[in-house]
């Protein structure tokens, strides 16, 4: 009797469908980024009156971010968080320097009493004037002095302005190909400034400290957007103690150009005036 053997099956191989990673959105990265770049522009003042784009635009991307259920729904909250924060910051900053610069020009005159007497008809008699606190438009302080600013818990900064380059047009033309040149019956003014941190905490100076030029007419300048030499935003948080010197490229009109004066000034305070030279 032959022994026969039933070969066994062969299984047939079972395809299994891999599911392609779900791709990560960008949108809780990117409500993060433009959320910070919203509060930037919301704290320095002139940047301040646009920062309600950014600040939108992160709100936006971060509620698109949250509704999707996106990975990283932390970045998404930061951007909902950030957008509405920087244009809260943004409306204050904005609302202080149009309130900043129509009080600095208002000069009020006060009528002076009339002294009878017998033998003469009223007149005027002059009264005389007290002389203006130092730091003020009306008498600013001299060039080169060091400038305490100081806030509710003491003294903070430090700023001193040094000796400006009235006429810096060459050496901002030298330092990029690409830097414009000055408006006509304007001219770039190049001006040092050292910043000394004794707060009890830290800052940055291009962050906390805003410096600009007067003119002779009244007319306020900020920074100019050129490239520069030790530029000021270049120096990072310091700290108690520490000392950094950098530059502001400021296009300022050129008549009378040294009759006019710097103003230093810190989130919400008042200006305190500098002599040019």
């Amino acid at each position: 009797m032959s022994d026969s053997t039933t070969p066994e099956p062969t299984p047939t191989p079972v395809a299994v469908a891999l599911e392609a990673p779900p791709k990560r959105s960008r949108l809780p990265l990117a409500a993060m980024i433009i959320g910070i770049v919203a509060i930037v522009f919301a704290i320095i003042p002139g940047l301040s009156f646009v920062a309600f784009l950014p600040a939108l635009t992160a709100l936006g991307l971060g509620i698109a971010g949250l509704i999707s259920k996106a990975p990283a729904r932390g970045m998404a909250l930061t951007g909902v968080i950030l957008g509405p924060l920087a244009l809260l910051v943004g409306i204050v900053v904005s609302v202080s320097v149009i309130v900043g610069g129509v009080a600095s020009s208002v000069d009020q005159a006060k009528p002076q009493p009339l002294v009878e007497t017998p033998d003469k008809p009223a007149t005027q008699t002059p009264k005389p004037e007290a002389p203006a606190e130092e730091g003020t438009r009306a008498n600013p302080a001299p060039a080169g002095s060091t400038v305490e600013i100081s806030d509710a818990s003491g003294p903070i900064w430090e700023v001193q302005i040094g000796a400006a380059n009235l006429n810096a047009g060459d050496v901002i033309a030298a330092e990029n190909q690409f830097n414009d040149a000055a408006d006509e019956g304007f001219q770039y003014i190049l001006v040092p400034v050292t910043y000394t941190y004794v707060g009890n905490e830290s800052g940055t100076p291009w962050l906390d400290v805003t410096i600009e030029f007067v003119s002779a007419a009244g007319t306020t300048h900020s920074n100019a957007y050129v490239v520069i030499p030790n530029d000021y935003t270049s120096i990072n948080e310091m700290y108690n103690g520490a000392t950094a010197t950098g530059n502001i490229a400021i296009m300022a009109p050129s008549a009378d150009i040294e009759k006019g004066a710097f103003t230093i000034s810190t989130f919400l305070s008042d200006p305190y005036f500098v002599k040019v030279v």
